[in-house]
């Protein structure tokens, strides 16, 4: 019998549990299966206590090797290298085999076709299913799906479970082994390998008599904090085979909105309703330890785990995408000390630059620094004599109404902060305004610009306003606006520049505004567009309320007119062929769906080659 050649190799790898490698050894020990028939080969991946194993005890062979921390794929690789049998059977470290496990599935094999895996069971063991989370998980598909197959049926790569399957070494050696590179974790390594052998005509046979016990108890915890490794590498597996979609939805080589904005927004969303359920279910699990649920309760806790499950899915896949974890921010808020560049144009209507002052300063958060800069358009009414003398404000003179595209951007050199905030002298912030602006600038780090509602505002920015024009009253709307809305947000790709936090990267990306539409009229829809084409995406705050004060008699006719006049451009330069009309933009599809170069967009702080003159507007 010594002499027999071996005929299945078991790999095991483990990381830093040495009672349950000493457990998974002693049922080995009481296998039915000849010990001279198989070997055993254990991968410690870099256990900071290394695993130690008196082989000498066992009567089976048995390897012990080690590597530095490299994961479970890298660590099975290694001991394929050594494995001497045709036949590989891997499990995992906290598996409990019953007696008959490795005879059945050699047994399995040499009554399966060529080019089968067999895949035995792996309910969780009686020790486990004490924690009530662990018994719902064990009859469901929270986690595998074992409830579900069928003994003798044969199952795609989605199966290729490497808690309890075998197959040949030829096989794995053929498809290249676990990719360990780009999936170290404890989490797709293994479906991802199941889908390179189903490309080589592989299959998964399940026999349920093939059992195997999952000796580890899953806390709800654990199972959350799973969601985030999975949606992590469900990414990164539809990133690298571009057959397989992630979330059902088939990834773009080029791929940045779609399911990403889907998933940073189902994150936000549910993120408060994810901690909540997560403490509920660690009540459950303290108040039915030892206790089956009650069918009652058990359909609720399947569902709530699912719910808050997803959202650490999104947060995983936001984390890769991004390479940045918004959960600080979710948790804490923006971070302070970030200085912010409030630039404000003024040309006369003193009363109103003087209350978008005063409200700004009764705004004033200490850990949201800013500094204001006013570029004043020639105002004859005053103006400029009551902002010479303000302490905090930087002021930019002209000698007459440049417009606002030119102010704005003879303002942009002298700011100093990350952010830059273009704000209009009409507009009034209520408390908190920076930071809400700030959070939402933020947790989405591929935002560049972030803009308010307000009760006059276009491109679905305007709310309805039944208050007066009193600080007072506007600030207690605010705060109301904040309270029911709090943290909610749409993506946009056109807003108005009355008030809009705009990241500095955005315009070393893209430069000013376009002079082109001087003196006003359009000059925002253009920056907002070419900051969209450039890859930022852009957010409307609905927490964040801005009072902007209207205005009537001529300069509301001439601002009338000037939006007219500036459509005309607006199309010229981006909606080619007959010009459509008014504030038609259906047009901007095509323009989005095609990619764009950084001199296409950038638009210098000196100006444009073709400004357009103001001398005749007597509006800012």
């Amino acid at each position: 019998m010594k002499n027999q050649p071996l005929e299945l190799s078991v790999i095991v790898p483990t990381y830093d549990r040495p009672d349950a490698i000493a457990r998974f050894l002693d049922a080995l020990v009481r296998q039915t299966l000849a010990p001279e028939r198989f070997e055993v080969i254990i991968v410690d991946d870099g256990s900071p206590t290394p695993v130690r194993i008196d082989v000498d005890r066992l009567p089976f062979h048995c390897e012990l090797r080690r590597q530095k921390n490299q994961g479970p794929a890298a660590a099975r690789n290694l001991a394929l290298e050594h494995c001497r049998a045709a036949l590989v059977l891997i499990l995992n470290d906290d598996a409990a085999p019953a007696p008959s496990l490795l005879e059945v599935h050699l047994k399995a094999h040499a009554e399966a076709p060529s080019r089968t895996a067999v895949l035995g069971s792996f309910h969780f063991s009686e020790e486990a299913r004490r924690n009530p989370i662990v018994q719902l998980m064990d009859r469901s598909d929270l986690l595998f799906d074992f409830e579900r197959l069928r003994h003798g049926q044969t199952y795609d790569w989605t199966y290729f479970w490497t808690c309890n399957i075998s197959l040949s070494k030829e096989a794995l050696l053929e498809a290249g082994g676990f990719d360990a590179e780009n999936f170290p974790e404890a989490i797709c390594e293994d479906v991802e390998l199941g889908f390179r052998l189903e490309k080589l005509g592989w299959s998964v046979l399940y026999r349920a008599d093939a059992e195997c016990r999952h000796n580890h108890e899953l806390t709800s915890t654990d199972y959350l904090r799973r969601g985030e490794r999975l949606g992590r590498n469900q990414l990164r597996l539809a990133q690298k085979h571009d057959e397989i979609p992630l979330a059902g939805h088939r990834l773009e080589a080029t791929e940045t909105g779609g399911l990403f904005l889907k998933a940073q927004a189902s994150y936000e969303t549910y993120y408060d309703v994810s901690r909540r359920i997560a403490k509920g279910l660690l009540r459950i699990e303290e108040q039915y330890r030892n206790r089956e649920l009650p069918n009652v309760l058990e359909e609720h806790v399947r569902a709530t785990l699912r719910q808050a499950h997803s959202v650490w899915f999104w947060k995983g896949i936001l984390t890769e995408v991004n390479g940045f974890d918004p959960d600080p921010i979710m948790q804490a808020g923006p971070p302070e000390g970030v200085l912010t560049s409030i630039v404000i144009v003024s040309y006369d209507d003193l009363p109103k630059t003087r209350k978008c002052l005063e409200a700004l300063r009764r705004c004033h958060d200490e850990r949201f620094p800013t500094e204001i800069l006013v570029v004043d358009n020639g105002s004859t009414d005053g103006s400029v004599e009551f902002l010479e003398n303000q302490s905090d404000v930087h002021l930019i003179r002209n000698g007459e109404n440049r417009g606002a595209p030119v102010a704005r951007n003879q303002a942009i050199p002298h700011t100093r902060g990350d952010w830059i905030c273009f704000m209009d002298n009409d507009a009034i912030a209520a408390p908190g305004w920076l930071e809400r602006l700030h959070f939402h600038g933020t947790v989405d780090p591929l935002v560049g610009c972030v803009c308010p509602v307000s009760d006059r505002a276009a491109h679905g920015q305007q709310i309805a306003y039944d208050g007066g024009d009193e600080l007072s009253e506007i600030h207690a709307f605010a705060r109301e606006q904040a309270r029911t809305n709090h943290r909610k947000m749409a993506y946009k790709i056109l807003f108005p520049s009355f008030c809009v936090l705009v990241k500095r990267a955005v315009v070393e990306a893209i430069g000013g505004f376009d002079e082109r539409f001087n003196p006003w009229g359009f000059e925002d829809d253009d920056f907002a567009l070419r900051a969209h084409l450039s890859g930022f995406r852009a957010r409307m705050a609905r927490d964040v309320f801005i009072r902007h004060e209207s205005y009537g008699g001529t300069k509301n006719d001439t601002h009338r007119r000037l939006l007219l006049e500036n459509w005309q451009r607006f199309a010229d330069k981006w909606l080619p062929g007959p010009v459509p009309p008014y504030g038609e933009l259906s047009g901007l599809e095509d323009v989005r769906a095609s990619t764009w170069a950084r001199e296409e967009l950038y638009v210098p702080l000196d100006g444009h080659t073709s400004p357009v003159p103001c001398s005749a507007c007597g509006e800012m």
